[in-house]
């Protein structure tokens, strides 16, 4: 009946008389207590909410270079949250609960501990060099300043470019990072890489230019360009004209003349699929380009009794094709069966008239002298019957 109580006898029935009365002693968690609740004459039993009082756990300490936060309360059922300061991550669980442990209340995690955070290396340079406190461990906050080497006797040789000083951070509390590029140290007249951000230089691409020199950039696709395309190296690392930016470009994307969305961004992907009754033609997957052009180009959406139409016109297309394909089919063989048969009758006239030439024995003779033979003998027969 109650989540904070329990009866100190099993209860067997589910209605009782006006007048009864039910103990009950406070579950482990809570302050060990005996009451009672009696059926009153409004057939409601009497209240016991605040009957049971929840344990505390002990009150949690701050850990090292970190705090701790009680939500609510430090009771039964209630939970911590730990944090730690700036520069330092936290190890460990980051919060803990109030649970019972055999007949007491405890926290369920230790307190976590909370460690500097560290950095990598800072990055080496050419021409130069850091100096720092400590070159083995970095963490959060340590500054390191870097200076170019010197020549014979303490001379300067080569000139540096960016701050000369770093210092190690965190953008998310958890990871150090540098706070900036390291500067390098080139020889005077000279210029270091400018660089544009979603750009790309068409010249050649080196580490540093000489004095003077140009670089030309121009901006990926889906990107437009704002300021000079080209800029020159002049004293002191300095590019001029200022460089120019790349811009994410905005690429209206149309279909069927009616815009699908305000702007579509190069790079955008869409996935096309059409209501009931519709079939997709083409593509369900297309992406927007430079210049407002889907890629590939976007997929159309047909009512299906066009398509059944169309299924039933190709289908008698095919048909009409089949027969005529049937009747070709029957004037070439009977073209075949006739030119056969007048070749045969033409072999077995030949073979009569090379039987009658030939004689049954030997060699067959020339067909000419043959003829001339068979000619003379009919000239003298006819003599004769003359």
């Amino acid at each position: 009946m109650f989540e904070f109580a329990r009866p100190t006898t099993p209860i067997d029935k589910t209605e009782f008389p006006i007048g009864t009365s039910l103990k009950y002693e406070c579950r482990p968690g809570y302050r060990k207590k005996l009451f009672s609740i009696t059926c009153q004459s409004n057939s409601l039993w009497t209240g016991a909410e605040d009957m049971c009082k929840r344990k505390s756990c002990q009150t949690p300490s701050d850990p090292v270079n970190g705090m701790v936060t009680v939500i609510s309360n430090t009771e039964f059922g209630s939970q911590i949250k730990y944090s730690c300061n700036t520069g330092f991550r936290l190890i460990g669980s980051s919060s803990a609960a109030c649970i019972l442990s055999d007949n007491t209340v405890a926290w369920d995690k230790g307190p976590p501990v909370c460690e500097r955070i560290p950095c990598e290396p800072p990055p080496a340079i050419a021409n130069g060099d850091f100096v720092s406190t400590n070159r083995e461990n970095f963490v959060y906050g340590m500054v390191v300043t870097y200076r170019c080497h010197l020549g014979a006797r303490g001379k300067e040789i080569f000139e540096l470019v960016g701050a000369p000083t770093i210092f190690c951070t965190s953008k998310d509390n958890e990871v150090g990072v540098w706070s900036g590029p390291a500067p390098q140290c080139i020889l005077p007249n000279q210029c270091t890489a400018p660089l544009v951000e979603n750009a790309v230089m068409v010249s050649e691409y080196r580490s540093v230019f000489s004095l003077n020199e140009i670089v030309e950039f121009t901006c990926e696709p889906g990107f437009v360009m704002s300021g000079p395309s080209r800029v020159q190296c002049q004293a002191q690392n300095k590019w001029r004209p200022e460089l120019p930016s790349c811009s994410l470009g905005e690429s209206v994307c149309e279909w069927g003349g009616f815009k699908m969305r305000q702007e579509y961004h190069y790079g955008d992907t869409i996935i096309l699929q059409c209501e009931d009754g519709y079939t997709l033609h083409g593509p369900p997957r297309s992406q927007c380009q430079a210049g407002g052009r889907w890629a590939p180009p976007l997929a159309s959406c047909t009512p299906r009794e066009y398509q059944f139409l169309g299924d039933v016109a190709l289908f008698s297309h095919g048909i009409s094709c089949g027969v005529i394909f049937f009747i070709l089919a029957i004037i070439v063989s009977c073209w075949i069966f006739l030119k056969y048969k007048k070749g045969n009758n033409k072999d077995e006239k030949s073979k009569e008239v090379n039987v009658h030439l030939c004689p049954q024995e030997g060699d067959c003779v020339r067909p000419q002298a043959q003829l001339t033979s068979q000619e003379d003998s009919r000239d003298e027969i006819s003599k004769e019957v003359s």
